[in-house]
């Protein structure tokens, strides 16, 4: 078996996007597996392979990996016949997965959508990986907010971020930082605040994971957030996290102040790192992998049935029909 993990493009600032940094880092995690490369579709790219060059000599045993959402459809039609995994980051892009296409869910929120919309697809859970250098370091807290702008809602950017810069120190980021660099953000920063907003987004878009509040947290900030999409799959309020957007302005800002003021120790960071650690990956994949080379076979020679309405259409009678 050989892993083509499809993307559209690596370079260009139109790909600029944390799920491609996630699946890059799942291309390069899994050829410690089984040979895995990165292959572009849209953009030719120095050191990459293209999709056009790469099929002719695909074997039938070979997998490919489509990720980015409003590009999937249609590379599944383009690879019709072959053997396919569906890589969801996020939810939201009315795909219609034939059955013989199994689903690596990046969060609980996916696998949950999936089991309704593909019921009789294979599904398992694969949670992105945080970078190794991902932790607390013990640097002095000298930013009390810090605020990354890009996919944020109104509410955040033009209410709440403004009414606390006249009490605090709030660090605003607009452009794309190098993964490092955040890191270092998040150990200066005493507060982090994130709010993913679907607006604009898609056609029903919403955040499959969230990766940034996860980061934030295991570095040591306290977290105000918003529940969005899988940011709920980690995310718990009170408990590792607060939040945000509840009520009123003057009760968020009262919440954050009390935090800055007071402090805050969340519980369950350390099992949080390590259910999203590199070892944990290679365990998952490693159970994954044997999986899918066994659904693959079978799927060859006992073609799935036609697709039965899904259980919650049954339940609900006519409107099934």
């Amino acid at each position: 078996m050989k892993v083509h993990v499809l993307l559209p493009g690596v370079t260009a600032a139109s790909w600029r996007f944390g799920g491609r940094l996630i699946a890059e880092t799942f291309a390069a995690l899994l050829d410690r597996h089984v040979p895995t490369r990165v292959v572009t579709y849209r953009d030719r790219e120095e050191g990459f392979p293209f999709l056009d060059d790469v099929l002719p000599d695909a074997g039938p045993a070979d997998l490919f990996v489509v990720t980015w959402g409003p590009h999937v459809q249609g590379l599944l039609e383009r690879l019709r016949g072959r053997r396919v995994v569906y890589y969801a980051q996020s939810t939201g892009w009315e795909l219609r997965l034939p059955a013989g296409v199994p689903v690596l869910c990046l969060s609980r929120h996916i696998l949950a959508y999936w089991m309704l919309h593909a019921p009789q697809n294979p599904l398992y859970l694969l949670g992105p990986v945080l970078d190794p250098g991902c932790r607390d370091l013990g640097l002095e807290r000298d930013i009390d907010v810090l605020f990354l702008e890009r996919k944020s809602t109104a509410y955040l950017r033009d209410v709440l971020v403004p009414a606390l810069q006249a009490r605090w120190n709030v660090r605003v980021v607009r452009e794309f930082l190098p993964r490092a660099e955040l890191i270092r953000l998040y150990n200066r920063s005493r507060v982090y605040l994130y709010s993913s907003a679907p607006a604009g987004s898609g056609p029903g878009w919403v955040e499959g994971f969230g990766f940034q509040p996860l980061e934030a947290l295991v570095c040591g900030c306290a977290v105000f957030s918003n529940l969005h999409g899988g940011l709920a799959d980690y995310l718990d309020p009170e408990v590792n996290a607060f939040k945000i957007e509840t009520h009123s302005l003057a009760w968020d800002l009262e919440r954050i102040g009390t935090v800055l003021r007071d402090g805050f120790r969340p519980e369950g960071v350390a099992e949080l790192a390590r259910f999203y650690s590199e070892e944990a990956f290679h365990e998952r994949i490693g159970r994954f992998l044997p999986a899918l080379e066994a659904f693959f076979t079978a799927a060859a020679t006992a073609p799935a049935p036609p697709p039965e309405r899904s259980w919650l259409r049954r339940v609900l009678g006519r409107k099934g029909r």
